[in-house]
């Protein structure tokens, strides 16, 4: 993570702790009353509170990388839905005590606490160098897209590095023909460290069509995880026999092999009309970014802001299909969070299992 994305993401963070404090706080209150005194105070409504501002919180704009920064920090676990989780299991629960409840808010709360302490201390000094506005600008109607070369799609020398890049130029020049665009139209704005992360700011059209596949690539990703978390839980209740799992296996075989078949229906679906150079030119993009997937690298969106439209645009044709453009591509990138947010849980219950 380079330094403009670590402070975008102290700016996140900031922004969300003040509320996040107040209102845990809220709730702790009367639940350490009911611990040491006879008199019950009521919590329900410092409750729904809480929990109606941890469902509504957006990570929309965040990275794979910022969100592990959170993961990093143990601060994930009490914000957005999955602190919602937290708060309901410690709360609304058979066995609920109060004093065991007053013990965790007050650990979410100094892990909070701790977590807002770095980055304020980070973001004044990184204020402080004058290197803030280092993050590069996207362009105008397009989308900023991050490609992580990692695991085995990493780039540890010049022929990986040759043979990434050609394979990135076929994946977006399908796409870009897809959209009856040029490959040229999508930019690259910035490059940064760390296993090597390439920014992108893609145009709409091609941004949409990036983020269907990518969407059906991780549905796909997820099935496979859900099927090796079976074998493994097997396993490990001395159920698994060499049939069992062979069957296993052969069904994550099916899924790889039928999803190329269905990405590639999808996007036809999608894109009408298309003549036979475009079709090809498609297809290789999606068997590349299968294989790229497959090799441990990831693609990750940074969706459009909603506050971003203006409400005094004219209702011209052309601003009615760039509205229509934004909301075919904001709704393509949270389809793909929503997924890649279930691979993070299942994922989270693999590494718990090992």
């Amino acid at each position: 993570m380079d330094v403009s994305e670590l402070h975008h993401l102290a700016d996140w963070y900031i922004d969300h702790y003040t509320n996040l404090n107040s209102l845990y706080n809220a709730v702790l209150s009367p639940i350490q009353h009911n611990a040491n005194q006879p008199g019950k105070q009521p919590v329900e409504n410092q409750l729904d509170s809480l929990l109606s501002y941890l469902r509504t919180m957006k990570f929309d704009e965040l990275s794979l990388q910022q969100l592990r920064m959170l993961s990093t920090l143990g601060v994930d676990r009490f914000v957005g839905s999955t602190g919602s989780d937290f708060i309901e299991a410690i709360i609304r629960t058979s066995d609920y005590d109060p004093a065991t409840a007053a013990t965790k808010i007050n650990q979410a709360l100094s892990t909070l606490s701790e977590a807002h302490s770095g980055f304020s201390s980070y973001r004044k000094a990184i204020e402080a160098l004058k290197i803030a506005d280092s993050e590069p600008k996207s362009l105008t109607d397009t989308i900023t897209v991050r490609v992580g070369f990692q695991s085995d799609a990493s780039i540890e020398n010049i022929t990986d590095w040759k043979v990434s890049a050609q394979d990135w130029y076929d994946i977006i020049r399908g796409l870009a023909l897809a959209a009856n665009e040029a490959p040229e139209d999508t930019k690259i704005v910035g490059a940064s460290t760390g296993s090597i992360i390439l920014i992108l700011a893609g145009t709409l059209s091609v941004t949409t069509l990036l983020a269907l596949i990518s969407k059906n690539i991780a549905s796909v990703a997820k099935d496979i995880i859900g099927i090796r978390n079976q074998i493994e839980t097997l396993r490990q209740q001395k159920l698994l026999t060499t049939v069992i799992e062979k069957e296993l296996k052969k069904q994550e075989t099916t899924k790889k092999d039928q999803a190329l078949k269905e990405i590639i229906s999808l996007i036809k679906k999608q894109t009408p009309g298309l003549d036979g150079e475009q079709v090809t030119a498609v297809e290789s993009s999606i068997k590349k970014l299968l294989t790229f997937n497959e090799k441990g690298g990831n693609v990750d969106f940074v969706a459009p802001d909603t506050d971003g439209d203006d409400p005094d645009e004219d209702e011209s044709e052309g601003n009615e299909e760039r509205r229509g453009a934004l909301a075919a591509v904001r709704s393509a990138i949270h389809e793909y969070q929503e997924v890649r947010e279930q691979i993070k849980l299942l994922s989270d219950f693999s590494n718990n299992q090992n």
